[in-house]
């Protein structure tokens, strides 16, 4: 191979590591916002309703606090009907010790709330609270039954770790409808929220 050849094959190295290292800027879609809202406490699930559509159904609210019996937030009893889709979503509010839910049946049929969260803490430094929420989706076993209650997003705390010396919410990514997933056994403090097909 000639110099002039070894010379050309060395340019052609170094103009193509340069490409393969390029960053070109995009337009930002509307899912790359996605995890900015989900940082600033904004989630939203949605479910297909599709094969359900026209069944009426009644929102359901459960709320679990560890070593007592669960008990209905919503407090009373609407129907609502079914369209194509059902959205369970959570916002933030003003204060950090509240949080607001919604479910979303179509554009004039909406149904929300607010939760009263329960702060963590370190059990060295009691005076020190903090109010950690996630969510998990569940896991959708069919077939669906009349009057049973179908699960579809826990909105958990945080729990305080020892071990690691701070709070964490890790485990499983959906949730079994039973609640015997793991994490379930390590959150002090969560909300079930679900249907019931009327």
């Amino acid at each position: 191979m000639n110099k002039q050849a070894i010379i050309t094959a060395l340019l052609a190295l170094v103009w193509a590591a340069g490409q393969s290292q390029e960053i070109k800027r995009n337009e930002p879609s509307i899912n790359d916002y996605l995890p900015l809202l989900n940082a600033r406490g904004y989630m939203a699930y949605s479910f297909n309703t599709k094969k359900l559509k026209g069944a009426d159904v009644e929102p359901v609210v459960m709320e679990y606090v560890k070593g007592e019996e669960p008990k209905d937030v919503l407090g009373f009893d609407v129907t609502m009907t079914l369209e194509k889709k059902l959205i369970i979503g959570f916002r933030p509010s003003e204060n950090d010790s509240t949080a607001n839910y919604l479910f979303h049946f179509k554009e004039d049929r909406s149904i929300g709330g607010r939760l009263k969260l329960k702060p963590i803490f370190a059990p060295d430094s009691p005076e020190d609270k903090w109010y950690m929420y996630q969510s998990r989706p569940f896991e959708l076993t069919a077939p669906f039954e009349k009057g049973k209650f179908i699960p579809l997003v826990l909105y958990g705390s945080y729990w305080y770790e020892p071990e690691m010396g701070g709070c964490r919410f890790c485990g499983d990514n959906e949730i079994k409808p039973d609640l015997s997933s793991d994490i379930v056994k390590y959150i002090p403090h969560y909300f079930v929220f679900g249907i019931k097909i009327k």
